[in-house]
């Protein structure tokens, strides 16, 4: 989701491009991601991660920025990134929220862009529970609607399931119940879909077994 193109998310961003010979430098306001972090870190949320990834435009790879700062006019911190390309930044109230913001530098033949990412937490990925899987979808939908506000939330894609990213050689996803399994669910292209309808009709005490790594959970966002 590229935010400078979903203002209904209360992150409307002012980005204010410099260009020089060599780099672009970039900057946007930090106050609409803060208030999206303070709001993922509600414990309504608990079972969700917030994150904001800076990745190219032209295929969604990392962004290659060079020094990553916050600045409110008073200090200047540095954000590091994630392999993946998140941003570790700080929920400080010590920060003028209505001032600071976000630069970072990319060479000038590379634009980049800020996408929202939610994802199941991490340390929720050990219990692949049907209770889990529909809580995760729940708490998906919630925190959409609140992030999108009025009227925003009525022109939100609707969650209608779970993405499952697995990777691994010959990674496969089942159904168990009481240690036997039920059924082998289809992995295409390291990516396994679950719809809210299918995992309503699992077996109340059945759960997911992944052989591979589960490398992450995401909503299934549709119009």
């Amino acid at each position: 989701m590229k935010l400078f193109l979903k203002t209904t998310l209360a992150c409307a961003l002012v980005f204010a491009p410099m260009v020089s010979h060599a780099f672009t430098q970039t900057s946007f306001t930090y106050s609409g991601l803060y208030k999206s972090l303070k709001t993922s870190k509600e414990s309504t949320f608990s079972q969700l991660s917030l994150n904001f990834l800076l990745l190219e435009n032209k295929n969604n790879s990392i962004c290659p920025v060079d020094n990553v700062t916050i600045a409110d006019g008073e200090q200047t911190l540095k954000v590091l990134m994630a392999s993946d390309g998140a941003l570790y930044l700080p929920l400080d109230k010590g920060l003028k929220k209505d001032h600071a913001a976000i630069s970072f530098k990319t060479p000038k033949d590379v634009g980049c862009h800020l996408s929202m990412e939610i994802s199941v937490a991490e340390f929720e990925l050990e219990s692949l529970t049907k209770e889990n899987m529909l809580s995760w979808l729940d708490q998906f939908d919630a925190l959409y609607s609140r992030l999108a506000g009025w009227p925003g939330r009525y022109f939100m894609p609707s969650v209608t399931g779970l993405n499952l990213k697995v990777v691994g050689n010959n990674p496969s996803v089942q159904i168990e119940l009481d240690n036997k399994v039920l059924k082998n669910l289809e992995i295409s292209q390291s990516t396994l879909y679950l719809s809210r309808e299918s995992i309503e009709q699992f077996a109340d005490n059945s759960q997911l077994r992944v052989v591979g790594q589960l490398e992450k959970v995401l909503p299934r966002l549709e119009k």
